[in-house]
C-alpha cells in the first residue's frame, strides 16, 4: 500500500512505496528533505461527524449551533391563490368601474388598499430558493408595508412630475418615457433592497406591481397617466385609437 505525503517546502503530494517508511529523503521537485511517515505516525482526516451537531467542545459540550437549510419547495396552492385572487381583483374592477370613475377619492382609496397584496404575493416566487432562511412572518409583513408605502410614493410622484414635464415639453411619447425611467430604475433598486431580492428580480417584482396596477385602472374605464400618454401620442400622429373598454 502506498504511503500519500506532502513536501513542506513546494506542497506537492506524491505516492512512496511502504519499503521507504521512516526514512529521509529529498523532495523530487524541490529537493527540501522529507520524512515518510511510518505506518502508525499516518495522520488519519476524519469525517464530519464532530461536528454534526454543531461542534463540541473537550468536554463534549456543544459550542456551536448548527444551521439547517430549510429547502423550498414550489406550492402549486400559493400559486393558484395568487393568481385566483388576482382574476378575482381584475372582474370586481371592471364590474364596479362606474364607482372608481365617479371619484378620485374612492380610486386613491382602492390603490392603497390593493398595493400591500400585490407587493406581498411575489416575493413567494422571486425569493432566494438557496438561502438558509428567507424572510417570512412578521418581518415579511413588515417589509410588504414599507415597500408599499414606497411604491405608492413612487405613483404620486411620477404623477406631480409628469403634469409639470408634459406642460413644459408636451405630450410626446418620448416624454413620458424620460420621466418614467428614473422611477422605474429607483422602483426596482428599492424593492430589491426591501425584500433582499437579486437585482433582476426587483426589476421583475415592481414592474408586477406597475402593470396589475395601471391594468386595472383601465378595466376601471379610469384613464390614467399611462394610457393618457398612449392617448395623447396616438392623436398627435393622427390616429384615434379609444381606450376606454366602455
Amino acid at each position: 500500500m502506498a504511503i500519500i505525503v506532502t513536501c513542506p517546502g513546494c506542497h506537492k503530494s506524491f505516492s512512496v512505496r511502504d519499503e521507504f517508511a521512516g526514512r529521509t529523503g529529498p523532495c523530487p521537485k524541490c529537493k527540501t528533505p522529507i520524512k515518510i511517515p511510518k505506518a502508525g505516525e499516518s495522520v488519519k482526516i476524519h469525517g464530519g461527524e464532530a461536528f454534526d451537531g454543531g461542534g463540541r467542545s473537550v468536554s463534549g459540550e456543544l459550542v456551536l449551533k448548527p444551521l439547517k437549510r430549510k429547502e423550498e419547495k414550489f406550492s402549486p396552492r400559493i400559486t393558484l391563490q395568487i393568481v385566483g385572487g388576482t382574476l378575482v381583483l381584475f372582474l370586481l374592477t371592471w364590474l364596479l368601474g362606474g364607482i372608481f370613475r365617479s371619484s378620485a377619492i374612492l380610486r386613491c382609496l382602492g390603490l392603497i388598499l390593493i398595493t400591500p397584496p400585490l407587493v406581498y404575493a411575489p416575493y413567494f416566487f422571486l425569493k432566494d430558493t438557496e438561502a438558509i432562511e428567507n424572510l417570512s412572518g412578521r418581518e415579511l409583513q413588515t417589509r410588504a408595508l414599507i415597500c408599499s408605502g414606497v411604491y405608492l410614493a413612487l405613483w404620486a410622484g411620477f404623477g406631480i412630475v409628469s403634469h409639470f414635464a408634459t406642460g413644459a415639453f408636451g405630450g410626446d411619447l418620448w416624454v413620458w418615457f424620460a420621466v418614467a425611467s428614473p422611477f422605474a430604475v429607483v422602483g426596482s433598486l428599492l424593492g430589491s433592497a426591501i425584500f433582499e431580492l437579486e437585482t433582476g428580480d426587483g426589476v421583475i417584482h415592481f414592474m408586477f406591481y406597475l402593470i396589475v396596477t395601471a391594468t386595472l385602472c383601465f378595466l376601471a374605464g379610469v384613464q390614467n397617466i399611462v394610457f393618457k400618454a398612449a392617448e395623447i401620442s396616438a392623436s398627435s400622429s393622427g390616429a384615434n385609437i379609444p381606450l376606454d373598454p366602455r
